[in-house]
């Protein structure tokens, strides 16, 4: 993704490729319940050109309503900080609103690379998030620092006081596992655990761990 996505961006085929994104999943998680098997929930990114895409609500009401059967919460949209960056204020007070509709329908909505640079904390106000993912960055820049670990402990301090699942991007040892769990975040997600894999790779690794 690395290879394409800041194109993507430029051009809009991102949007194209979201939406494409978003039925794949939708599909993967009806066919599992239809099977029986465990669902988990499963994110999905959403450019900040959906913000000022005409008729973006209602392609994700269609969405919605051909995959009726998946439980609210399945599916969840993520959206980076900067997605709301640049805007004036109506465009601002637009996109707030559409974030909003979203999370009526049933979306779980998640901040992504949270603290990855600016973070504008008044939006932790206007768009009560479920969801904040601190970047790595953030993690990172704890591991050799007294500072920055007063600074990890005091965002995620902040995320659970304002009733958000915390989750740190970009884990790759124990050690760093570590440093979360004592300062109280429980969520995690990186190469300590599972590298991106193919979908198949997917199904096997999700029956292996529902054993457990």
């Amino acid at each position: 993704p690395g290879r394409f996505i800041e194109r993507f961006e430029r051009n809009g085929l991102v949007v194209r490729l979201d939406f494409y994104m978003l039925e794949s999943v939708f599909r993967f998680q009806r066919q599992r319940l239809q099977t029986g098997l465990p669902i988990v929930p499963i994110s999905v990114n959403q450019s900040r050109l959906h913000m000022t895409e005409e008729g973006y609500l209602e392609k994700m009401r269609q969405v919605l309503s051909r995959y009726q059967k998946v439980p609210a919460g399945a599916v969840e949209l993520e959206l980076t900080e900067t997605a709301f960056m640049g805007f004036n204020d109506a465009q601002r007070v637009e996109a707030l609103s559409i974030v909003g509709e979203l999370q009526a329908m049933g979306f779980a909505i998640s901040m992504d690379d949270f603290g990855s640079g600016y973070s504008d904390l008044s939006l932790l106000n206007a768009l009560p998030m479920d969801v904040m993912k601190l970047d790595r960055t953030l993690l990172n820049a704890s591991e050799d620092s007294e500072r920055m670990q007063i600074v990890l402990a005091q965002v995620i301090s902040l995320g659970t006081r304002l009733h958000m699942q915390v989750i740190c991007e970009g884990i790759e040892t124990v050690e760093q596992e570590q440093l979360l769990l004592a300062n109280g975040c429980s969520c995690g997600q990186g190469f300590l655990y599972a590298k991106p894999m193919p979908e198949q790779d997917f199904k096997a690794f999700l029956t292996e761990h529902s054993k457990r």
